[in-house]
C-alpha cells in the first residue's frame, strides 16, 4: 500500500511539473509528455516475457518507463536495465527520482543520463548490444526552433551509426541519416537513433503522432521500418484527446527489428511480406480511468487489450476495429513516391535486377486503403497514374518568410497610385500611397474566397518591390549595370520617399519572441532574398521577393485545411497570387484550361481520394498537402476526354457529367453508364463517411 501511494505521489509530481514548464521550452525541446494512461497501453504492447533491458532516449519526466516497470512488475518479468535520456536538467533529475522511487523492491536500479542523445559521449553508458525494448515518444520540433542545431543533429546522428552498426544496418542507417532532408522535424533523426538501439529481434515501440506516414519527409521513416523491422501493430487514436496538452492524434507502433541478414536485403527484392495489424481505438473504448476501460471493463484493461491483439479469432469489443495493414502495399506507395530520392536509390540498387515479380498492381500508382475495397475484381490498375505522372504538377502557394512585412492591406486607389494600409507591428499600421505596379492581389485566406467567387479581388495585396529600390541602394545598382553594360532603362527606379522610410524601419523591427525574435531583415527566410549581381541579372536586396514561381500563380488551388467537402477552386479571370495557406496546381502544357482542370479535380474519384489521402487534424479538419496531392491516383485521360473536361469548365457545371468522363477513365470502356453512376454513388457515401469520422465529437 505504501508503495502504491508513493507512486501515485510521484506520478502526480511528475504531472504538476510538466505543467509548469514554460510554453518556450516546451516548443524549443518537444516537452509534451505521453502521461501514464497512454503508457500502460503501450507497455503492455511492447513489454515480453524476453525484456529484461529497456531504454527511453527521449525519456522526460519518465513516463513511458514508469509505465514498462509497472507492466514488468505485473507480468512477473524480471527486469536487468532500465535506462533513460534527458537532455534537459531538471526534467532528467525528476525522472531520475522517480524512476527510483517506482523501482523500490525491484532487483534493478535506473539508470538516468542527462545529455544530448545526438552525442556520441551520451552513449558511452549504453550496452553495445543494444535494447531488448526502446520505448519512447520522439520530440516534436519544427526546423525552424532548432537554432541552428540541424547539422549538428545529423552529424552527432552519422558519428553514432558509425559507432554502433556495422555491415548493413550501418549501410541503411547512414543512408537514411544523409538522405532525410533538412527541413524535416526533430522527431525524424530521433526515430532514427531510436530504431538503432534496438538490437537484432529487439522491439521498438513508439508514441507518434498520426501524420507520421503522410507527413513531407516521412519517406526515410517508412522506408526504415519496412527495411529493418517487422512492423507488427499499429494502435490508432480516432479521435484526438490520448495527449490532454497536444491536440493530435496518435499512433502507438509496435515493431520487432530484423536481423543483420534480413536488412542486408532491398525490399525490392522482397519476396515474403508478412503481414501487420492496424487497431483503431474510438474514444467509446475508454472510461475515466482507463483508455481502454470502455471496451475492457476488468481490472487490467491495456493486459486485456494486448491479449486481444494478440489472438487469431478476435471477438467484436467496443469502439475497437482492426484491420490488416499491407507491407508489401506500403511499400508499393512508398516506391511511388520516394523512387527518385537519391537514398532510395542507393539503398535498392542490389533489388532492380529481381524486382519484376509479380504484384497486385504496379509500383507507379497506390490507391487510398480506404477506397479500395470499392474497385471490381477486374479493375485494372495500369488506368491510374500518380497525378505528377499525368503532367500535372502540385505545390504550395507563396511564403514570403514575413508576411507582416510583405502583404499589406488595399485601402484605396487612385488612378495608378495606390493608398495601403501596414500590418500594426510598424508604427501601429501605416496608411500611405505606393505605386500600383509595385502591388499584386494574393488570396490570403479562406475567408476571401466567397468574395473572390463573386468577382471581388481580396484587398491583401502583396509588396513586388523588385522594380523600385532604397536610394542608399541605387549606388550598388548602378555600379553593377555600368560593368554589364546595361542600359539605363533597364534600372529600377528609386523607391518614393514615405515608402523608403517604412522600409527602412520595418528591416530593423523586431519580430518573434524570446530567443526566436530578429529583425525583419534577419529572418532566414527574408535574409536569402539579398543576392549579389550576376550573369546579367541586377543585385537584389531583402525587401525584394524572388521571382514567382508556377506554383504561386496557379491554375487551381485548393486549401490545406479543409473543414467541409474538399473543393478546388480554378485561378483565372485573372489569375491572382494564392498564398501558402492553399496547395495549389498546374501544368506545363497548354492541353488543361484552369476550368477544366478544376473540374477533373473536383470529380466524385478525385474528391474521395484527398478525403482518404489528407491527414485529419484536431477538431475535425483535413490537411491537404502538396506531399498527398502529388502521388494522388488519377485516371489517364485521352486528349478528347481533356477537351471534354475543359468544355464542362467553361459552362453551366452538370457533375455527373464530369464524373462520367473521369469515371470511364478509371473503370474501362466495359463500364455501363449505370455501373459508373453507382460507382459514384458509392464513392460518395465513402467520402462522406470518412469526412463524418474525422468530424466526429469535434464540436
Amino acid at each position: 500500500m505504501l508503495k502504491i501511494e508513493a507512486d501515485k505521489a510521484i506520478r502526480s509530481e511528475a504531472r504538476a511539473f510538466e505543467k509548469a514548464l514554460p510554453a518556450s521550452q516546451r516548443k524549443e525541446l518537444g516537452q509534451f509528455f505521453t502521461g501514464m494512461p497512454l503508457g500502460r497501453v503501450l507497455a503492455a504492447l511492447a513489454v515480453d516475457a524476453e525484456t529484461q533491458c529497456i531504454l527511453d532516449p527521449m525519456a522526460g519526466s519518465g513516463d513511458l518507463l514508469d509505465a514498462a516497470s509497472e507492466t514488468a512488475i505485473v507480468r512477473g518479468t524480471r527486469l536487468l536495465r532500465l535506462d533513460a535520456i534527458e537532455v534537459d536538467n531538471a526534467t532528467a533529475a525528476l525522472c531520475e527520482k522517480r524512476l527510483r522511487r517506482v523501482a523500490v523492491g525491484t532487483e534493478y536500479t535506473p539508470c538516468t543520463s542527462c545529455g544530448d542523445v545526438f552525442l556520441p559521449a551520451t552513449h558511452e553508458k549504453l550496452p553495445d548490444t543494444g535494447y531488448d525494448l526502446v520505448i519512447t515518444n520522439p520530440p516534436y520540433v519544427r526546423y525552424q526552433v532548432l537554432n541552428g542545431r540541424v547539422a549538428k543533429i545529423r552529424s552527432g546522428l552519422s558519428n553514432i551509426v558509425e559507432q554502433c552498426l556495422s555491415g548493413a544496418a550501418q549501410e541503411v542507417w547512414g543512408a537514411l541519416t544523409d538522405g532525410y532532408s533538412g527541413l524535416a522535424d526533430l522527431s525524424v533523426p530521433s526515430w532514427l537513433l531510436s530504431a538503432l538501439l534496438v538490437k537484432p529481434e529487439g522491439t521498438l515501440a513508439l508514441v507518434v503522432p498520426a501524420t507520421w506516414r503522410s507527413r513531407a519527409y516521412a519517406d526515410v521513416i517508412r522506408y526504415l521500418m519496412l527495411r529493418s523491422f517487422r512492423l507488427e501493430l499499429v494502435v490508432e487514436d480516432t479521435q484526438q484527446g490520448w495527449f490532454s496538452d497536444a491536440l493530435v492524434r496518435t499512433h502507438l507502433i509496435i515493431a520487432r527489428r530484423l536481423s543483420d541478414a534480413e536488412v542486408a536485403e532491398p525490399l525490392s527484392a522482397r519476396q515474403n511480406w508478412p503481414g501487420a495489424q492496424w487497431v483503431q481505438v474510438a474514444p467509446e473504448a475508454g472510461c475515466p480511468e482507463s483508455l481502454l476501460g470502455g471496451a475492457f471493463p476488468g481490472r487490467q484493461p491495456e493486459e486485456d487489450f494486448a491479449a486481444w491483439c494478440r489472438t487469431a479469432g478476435r471477438p467484436d469489443v467496443r469502439g475497437i476495429r482492426p484491420r490488416v495493414f499491407s507491407l508489401e502495399e506500403e511499400w508499393t506507395a512508398l516506391r511511388a513516391q520516394a523512387g527518385t530520392r537519391p537514398w532510395m536509390k542507393s539503398l535498392e540498387r542490389a533489388g532492380t535486377a529481381v524486382s519484376t515479380t509479380v504484384q497486385s498492381y504496379p509500383s507507379v500508382v497506390s490507391v487510398p486503403e480506404a477506397l479500395r475495397d470499392l474497385l471490381p475484381p477486374s479493375f485494372d490498375w495500369h488506368a491510374l497514374r500518380p497525378l505528377n505522372a499525368v503532367g500535372i504538377h502540385a505545390g504550395q502557394g507563396l511564403r514570403t518568410g514575413c508576411n507582416r512585412f510583405f502583404y499589406v492591406k488595399l485601402i484605396g486607389d487612385e488612378n495608378d497610385v495606390m493608398r495601403i494600409e501596414t500590418d500594426p507591428i510598424f508604427g501601429g499600421g501605416r496608411v500611405m500611397p505606393i505605386p500600383a505596379s509595385a502591388l499584386i492581389p494574393v488570396m490570403h485566406r479562406q475567408a476571401d474566397l466567397e468574395a473572390w467567387r463573386n468577382g471581388m479581388l481580396p484587398t491583401t495585396r502583396v509588396l513586388v518591390l523588385r522594380d523600385i529600390v532604397l536610394p542608399e541602394d541605387m549606388d550598388k545598382v548602378r555600379e553593377y549595370a555600368e560593368l554589364q553594360f546595361l542600359h539605363t532603362d533597364q534600372l529600377p527606379a528609386v523607391m518614393p520617399d514615405e515608402l523608403a522610410a517604412h522600409v527602412r524601419e520595418a528591416g530593423e523591427t523586431p519580430v518573434g519572441n524570446g530567443t526566436q525574435e530578429k529583425r525583419v531583415q534577419e529572418l532566414s527566410a527574408v535574409r536569402t532574398n539579398v543576392r549579389s549581381g550576376r550573369g546579367g541579372t541586377l543585385p537584389r536586396f531583402w525587401y525584394m521577393l524572388p521571382d514567382f514561381k508556377p506554383r504561386h500563380l496557379p491554375q487551381a488551388f485548393v486549401p490545406r485545411i479543409i473543414h467541409d467537402v474538399p473543393q478546388v477552386y480554378a485561378n483565372s479571370s485573372p489569375a491572382i497570387l494564392i498564398d501558402a495557406n492553399f496547395s495549389t496546381f498546374w501544368t506545363e502544357a497548354d492541353e488543361w484550361t484552369a476550368a477544366g482542370l478544376a473540374v477533373l479535380l473536383n470529380s466524385t474519384w478525385c474528391r474521395a481520394v484527398m478525403e482518404a489521402t489528407g491527414t485529419p487534424l484536431g477538431g475535425g479538419a483535413l490537411k491537404l498537402e502538396a506531399v498527398h496531392l502529388r502521388t494522388m491516383p488519377v485516371p489517364y485521360l485521352d486528349p478528347e476526354s481533356i477537351a471534354k473536361l475543359n468544355d464542362a469548365g467553361d459552362g453551366p457545371q452538370d457533375p455527373q457529367l464530369c464524373d462520367r468522363i473521369v469515371l470511364y477513365a478509371v473503370l474501362g470502356n466495359k463500364a455501363s453508364a449505370a455501373d459508373i453512376d453507382a460507382f459514384a454513388e458509392h464513392l460518395n457515401e465513402r467520402r462522406a463517411a470518412l469526412g463524418a469520422e474525422r468530424q466526429r465529437g469535434a464540436a
